[in-house]
């Protein structure tokens, strides 16, 4: 025969198992709001670091097209210094065989 403390035990474990479930059904429930607000907050920083990120991109691709750009200008403004250079020496040479043809014909 079956005591009756022997029945009572599975049946108290049973009890207080059941009236944990609730509780244990919260916590889940706290958890995954807690899950869901954290996925929330990781999926916008990655979407603001991938912004900045094209942005960063694209600011160094403007940089290089300007670099290359800035290139050529002083490339340009070399060879521009040079034609100048040589001008002013055939002027200063022109202006001296005139000073001289002037000189010579007082």
């Amino acid at each position: 025969m079956i005591s009756l403390k022997s029945t009572l035990v599975p049946l108290f474990i049973l009890l207080c198992l059941m009236t944990s479930i609730p509780v244990l059904a919260k916590d889940v429930a706290l958890e995954q709001a807690s899950v869901t607000a954290a996925r929330q907050d990781y999926d916008k920083a990655q979407t603001a670091y991938d912004d900045v990120s094209y942005a960063v991109n694209l600011q160094e691709s403007r940089i290089k097209d300007e670099q290359a750009r800035l290139k050529e200008l002083q490339d340009e403004q070399a060879a521009k210094k040079v034609k100048l250079t040589n001008a002013k020496a055939l002027l200063e040479q022109k202006q001296k065989l005139l000073d001289r043809a002037w000189n010579s014909s007082k």
